[in-house]
């Protein structure tokens, strides 16, 4: 069974058995998902949720308030929050976003058990491998019918690190394994509205809720992932892609994140890349139109041709087109406001802006063709699903990412709570890093 062989290669990880890069892209992911959630802290999205249950207390942290309350609703808020502005990382293995299931639940947990920052980031590493592995073997029909991949496949990276950190047995992550798998929800129909980050908080919570009650005897199946009737049949092709599964299950995975440096959905940096690479030539005065050539099951996700709000031009390609052009701060999340997107300049780039698609190229690749007014045109590829390996490149751009996201809401505050990060695996207690916000 696919949960016991998870168990064996990951249940009794240790700090030092991972690799150095592989614990420095970690805490850049962590500094990173914890940038997007203090940031998202301020979304509309969050006082609903935290208005909602204000009066579930406990003595785990709401990221961004003075707010306490459960560890299960800790993941569950922190989760939605953190990915409120859809800025968080992502990953072509998994075919989602990795961490957001995966941080708010142990952190969650990990605040309850007042753990080390060691064993957090060990147990945050093991779920990001768990998780990545199981958007392997399920396959791309999973998601190309419709179900979202962050929470239905991310539900078991949190139910993979708390089993982690709480120290569950064999036997017991099994049934936590099952548990999850039943619970594994959420669909792309809802993307552009409050519950597709909403999905990410649920997939942290029932995976921190599938451990705790499997650690006290709660039973579940713990082939309902591959086996009949399980989640591989109801929801994908039926067969698990094992030669697939073969060639990664001894990597990393982890080091293949990518980071979002756009405020959009990651599928529309390709094109956006490609026009900002245009430089000077790829401005609104000049545009007579824009081609984009895409992976068709782009337009499943991103390609709402005609966008009503900010939230929704964050998911259409066209609106990203136009945005670009028009010298719009794609990086800022407060670009994507219902005032910008209607901007009568940013509305009439948007009309002349044709999607066409093409197999050959992945979902991460994209190439543009401007047409300019003096019937001249220049054409740009780019691919965005190339990890970096430059690491200290990287965290440069995270860390000014991180200050750019965190300095409006915690003021200078922001360069402690990111030195904490940097350095969480030496932290006694991960208690003293949330106390920070």
């Amino acid at each position: 069974m696919i949960a016991t062989e998870l168990w064996q290669q990951f249940g009794n990880l240790t700090y030092q058995d991972i690799p150095e890069s592989s614990r420095l892209v970690a805490k850049q992911c962590l500094l990173d998902w914890m940038g997007c959630a203090i940031a998202g802290s301020r979304e509309p999205l969050a006082d609903i949720l935290k208005a909602e249950f204000a009066e579930v207390r406990g003595n785990c942290s709401i990221i961004g308030s003075n707010q306490k309350t459960t560890a299960q609703t800790a993941a569950l808020l922190n989760g939605a929050i953190g990915h409120a502005l859809d800025f968080d990382d992502t990953h072509t293995t998994m075919g989602g976003h990795p961490s957001v299931p995966v941080a708010p639940a142990v952190l969650a947990m990990g605040e309850q058990l007042n753990v080390t920052g060691e064993q957090l980031l060990t147990a945050y590493v093991v779920g990001i491998e768990v998780e990545c592995r199981l958007g392997v073997l399920i396959g791309n029909a999973h998601y190309a019918k419709g179900w979202h991949v962050t929470s239905t496949i991310g539900v078991f990276g949190a139910v993979a690190a708390v089993s982690h950190l709480m120290g569950l047995s064999e036997s017991q992550f099994e049934h936590a394994f099952g548990l999850a798998a039943s619970q594994a929800s959420g669909f792309k129909a809802n993307f552009g509205t409050m519950t597709k980050p909403f999905h990410a908080g649920h997939a942290a919570e029932r995976g921190l809720l599938s451990a705790r009650l499997a650690k006290n005897g709660f039973t579940a199946h713990a082939d309902s992932f591959e086996g009949s009737q399980g989640m591989v049949e109801a929801a994908s092709n039926g067969e698990m892609d094992r030669a697939g599964y073969d060639q990664i299950k001894d990597q990393w995975l982890i080091n293949d994140t990518l980071f979002k440096y756009n405020a959009a959905c990651y599928l529309t940096h390709a094109s956006i890349e490609s026009l900002k690479n245009m430089g000077a030539y790829s401005t609104a005065e000049n545009c007579q139109s824009i081609d984009l050539y895409v992976n068709p099951s782009l337009l499943n996700v991103c390609g709402i041709e005609n966008p009503e709000t900010g939230l929704e031009a964050k998911f259409s390609l066209r609106a990203n087109a136009a945005m670009t052009v028009n010298g719009l701060d794609t990086s800022d999340p407060n670009t994507y406001s219902d005032e910008n997107l209607f901007i009568p300049e940013v509305q009439s780039v948007l009309k002349r802006v044709q999607v066409h698609t093409d197999e050959s190229y992945t979902g991460t690749q994209s190439k543009v063709v401007f047409h300019a007014r003096d019937g001249s045109n220049q054409e740009q590829f780019y691919d965005t699903g190339i990890a970096a390996t430059d690491l200290d490149m990287q965290l440069a751009k995270l860390e000014a990412k991180f200050e750019n996201l965190v300095k409006p809401v915690l003021g200078d505050k922001f360069q402690e709570l990111k030195q904490q990060l940097g350095t969480i695996e030496t932290a006694g207690t991960i208690r003293t890093i949330l106390n920070l916000f």
